[in-house]
């Protein structure tokens, strides 16, 4: 019965082009086989991991503002066990046999940068497979987690900021949110790090400031007054890169970009002379030259570490951030324009369950077909893009 219910619900959100009493038929046998299938909470639940490591902020963080500031925010001091093993691999990593993904029973979206996701019944897909995705506290084997956090405590630190910036951060801005994993800070000191580290020839200051003129989901921490304030700070390229980002980001979320430049043969990509598009925060036209286009593009690469899973790539090979990263890398890597350091091979070490139990959420996962999350995704970017009156209209011209 609760299958043929459920079925019924995922038959109305996927069976466009298709029969709908088809897709609601099959869509509620697979449900009611999964749900009924033998054994299946102890094969998904079974605990083998006591390391929790999830924190949100280190106690001994640098602290910007007074506990009582309502725009009080941390930088944190250490990183959580992904983001470290990144930086020490200069990678991301299929953790499978690693770590354990339990579902966070607290974990409130609406307190996300994901907030703006549509409510109601058009909302329903697209919040339940985020709220899946990110919703999650990592266990780590013992072993693998001292092994991680011992070689990142021999990595060479990066360079403080400058307090100029952490300032305007603070008096000017809003990031009081919580990011994917962790706070926005969390975000942003990561992206610095691998930055600094790997990007040596470009400023790691672009990465620590990249949302600052506009987030995916329409979240502005800086007013556009205040634009001239914060370029006073940076130099000329850096700003310029940081006003492209929200922009780029967006025409990759899309995969308008991600397809045209993958479609495009190996000898033309060489030939990109520039790339006019509209800025998000007030839709006013930019251009970026060639040279400039391919280091937005690493920039926006290491952006996407963050954003990967943790595990199971093979069982989250219909994830919408693999399926970003992995063709820009490909594209780059064609175009031989991968400047920052980002190893990267999809392979997976175990190709089994995440080990979460099975719930509405992760079935809504499995049932939907790629296809259906890809447009979903696309049409999302398009409402946000239109709530705030951004074009995501481009122009690439080729030499």
């Amino acid at each position: 019965c609760l299958g043929i219910k459920m079925g019924a619900v995922l038959g109305r959100l996927v069976g466009e082009g298709v029969q709908k009493e088809v897709a609601t038929a099959a869509l509620g046998l697979l449900v009611g086989w999964y749900f009924s299938r033998p054994g299946i909470q102890a094969e998904r639940s079974r605990p083998t991991y006591a390391a929790l490591t999830h924190s949100k902020k280190s106690e001994s963080a640098l602290q910007l503002g007074n506990d009582d500031d309502d725009d009080y925010f941390v930088l944190p001091e250490t990183l959580d066990l992904r983001r470290q093993a990144q930086l020490v691999l200069a990678r991301p990593s299929d953790h499978a046999g690693e770590v354990l993904v339990r579902t966070r029973p607290d974990f409130n979206l609406d307190e996300t940068i994901f907030q703006t996701l549509p409510t109601g019944v058009k909302g329903f897909l697209p919040r339940t497979v985020v709220s899946h995705r990110l919703g999650v506290d990592l266990f780590w084997d013992d072993g693998v987690a001292v092994k991680i956090q011992s070689a990142f405590a021999k990595l060479q630190r990066p360079p403080k900021h400058d307090q100029r910036i952490l300032e305007f951060m603070q008096n000017r801005c809003n990031f009081n949110t919580e990011h994917a994993d962790g706070s926005f800070l969390d975000h942003l000191q990561f992206c610095y790090e691998y930055s600094a580290s790997y990007f040596k020839e470009h400023s790691p200051r672009v990465l620590f400031l990249h949302s600052i003129l506009g987030v995916g989901t329409n979240i502005f921490p800086m007013k556009k007054e205040d634009e001239p304030a914060l370029a006073a700070i940076l130099t000329p390229i850096e700003m310029t890169h940081i006003a492209a980002f929200p922009s780029i980001l967006r025409l990759l979320a899309s995969f308008a970009l991600i397809d045209e430049l993958g479609q495009t043969a190996t000898a033309k990509l060489q030939t990109l002379k520039s790339i006019t598009f509209h800025r998000v925060i007030d839709n006013e036209e930019m251009t970026l030259t060639g040279e400039q286009f391919w280091v937005q593009m690493n920039y926006q690469l290491v952006h996407l570490l963050d954003f990967l899973p943790v595990a199971h790539w093979e069982e989250h090979a219909d994830d919408m951030f693999l399926q970003q990263f992995g063709p820009l890398h490909a594209i780059m890597t064609r175009a031989e324009k991968v400047m920052a350091r980002v190893d990267f091979e999809l392979t997976s070490i175990d190709s089994g369950s995440d080990g979460r139990p099975l719930s509405l959420a992760s079935f809504i996962k499995m049932a939907v077909p790629t296809s259906v999350k890809r447009n979903m995704t696309t049409k999302n970017v398009k409402l946000f893009s239109s709530k705030v009156g951004h074009s995501l209209d481009y122009t690439i011209t080729w030499g």
